[in-house]
């Protein structure tokens, strides 16, 4: 019956592509198999959907802002505004959420049209944006992930979080979006939901949820490290080690990002039980590869170090060993035996705010479009060989 399901799933969508075909990999990659039935998926949604509902109800329209008091009102107090906007905002990110499990076809795997229905309503619930357009661009992002000027969610070559935010948003943005979201603030305004609030809890709070998922599910996992101007194959997504309550109030488990490229067909609330298979498995993403260049000097300290019998320095010596890791195509992550990256997303989120302020001064001053990679965003001849063997791991396959 599982294996029914998957291959039900596969007639619809796409497995990521693997660069091993030792019949151990395939049989640990398919230890994890979708649920027997929808109706979880579908309590899962509908539950997401109505949470937001109530709560979004109740901040248009029982939330008395004190900058937007008419005669006779009593303001709410801070505290409620204040959990009303986060609690809202978090179930913003919940509707993405449902929409993006829509777009993997697991909340109604059976029943394509609910499962589209449903991913299509939460997603004009949360800002009214295209679904035929995120749903192309998400399998897009899956099938070439990481992929420079091909991936849609990948930098423009400037990994700046402030600028990659920017780009990220407005190449989701359409015209008719804009104009929906006219009409329906119009239609809340004649059913007296007052404009401060609007503002609040219907632009601000999935401003926010925006940069939360952005951040957590783009980001943090596809972020390459200082240097590293090549592409960012799925392989090498980077992952969370936070407990599983810690994960699901962080981004509904899409900090598992890893499992989520590994295993497409897992709807998120079972994310957690895909990194226990991983870790049970010894499935785990394998080590960034370094540049030629810094793989071959690194490999030159170690052997002088290794001649005169003197320890390298620390550094080198780990830049040796992903040279090492490089030179044998990632090293043997894929074939389960590397221990996985876990998602360090403070020093990142450090990172982050100072990019913030740089990355807008850079949008301002049009900087956007600079960035790594050598003459025009392009990769240098070093790693020529490098690019082309993550282009041979990257998935493939286009969305129907």
């Amino acid at each position: 019956m599982a294996e029914d399901i998957l291959k039900l799933w596969q007639r619809q969508y796409h497995l990521p592509r693997e660069d091993s075909d030792k019949r151990t990999l395939r049989e640990r990659v398919h230890l994890y198999r979708p649920p027997r039935s929808d109706l979880g998926g579908i309590a899962v949604a509908v539950t997401v959907i109505a949470l937001w509902a109530t709560l979004f109800v109740y901040g248009l329209w029982f939330v008395k802002l004190p900058w937007a008091l008419k005669v006779g009102e009593t303001a709410t107090s801070w505290a409620t505004i204040a959990a009303v906007f986060f609690s809202l905002e978090f179930l913003y990110t919940g509707l993405f959420i449902t929409t993006h499990d829509a777009m993997h076809g697991t909340i109604a795997l059976r029943n394509r049209r609910l499962n589209d229905f449903l991913g299509q309503l939460a997603i004009s619930l949360y800002a009214w944006f295209d679904y035929s357009v995120l749903h192309r661009k998400h399998w897009e992002h899956h099938n070439h992930t990481g992929e420079p000027r091909v991936d849609p969610d990948f930098h423009r070559g400037n990994p700046n979080l402030a600028v990659w935010f920017a780009q990220f948003m407005v190449s989701y943005m359409t015209l008719s979006q804009f104009l929906k979201i006219a009409v329906w603030s119009n239609l809340l305004l004649l059913a007296g939901a007052p404009l401060a609030n609007q503002l609040l809890f219907m632009t601000a709070a999935p401003i926010l949820s925006a940069f939360r998922l952005f951040y957590y599910g783009t980001y943090v996992p596809h972020h390459p490290e200082k240097g590293h101007t090549g592409a960012m194959p799925w392989q090498v997504s980077r992952t969370s080690s936070a407990s599983r309550l810690q994960s699901f109030l962080t981004c509904y488990h899409f900090d598992l990002h890893w499992e989520h490229h590994r295993w497409p067909y897992a709807p998120w609330w079972e994310l957690p039980k895909c990194r226990q298979i991983a870790r049970g498995a010894a499935l785990a993403p394998g080590p960034l590869p370094v540049p030629a260049a810094a793989a071959a000097t690194a490999a030159t300290a170690a052997a002088a170090a290794a001649a005169t019998g003197s320890p390298a320095p620390a550094s080198r010596a780990g830049s040796a060993s992903s040279a090492s890791a490089a030179a044998s195509g990632f090293g043997s992550g894929h074939s389960g035996s590397v221990a996985a990256q876990p998602l360090s997303s403070l020093p990142l989120l450090s990172e982050g705010v100072k990019g913030l302020v740089e990355g807008a001064m850079e949008l301002v001053a049009g900087g956007s479009s600079s960035g790594g990679g050598g003459e025009g965003g392009k990769p240098g001849a070093g790693e020529h060989g490098l690019l082309q063997r993550q282009r041979q791991l990257a998935p493939v396959g286009v969305m129907a």
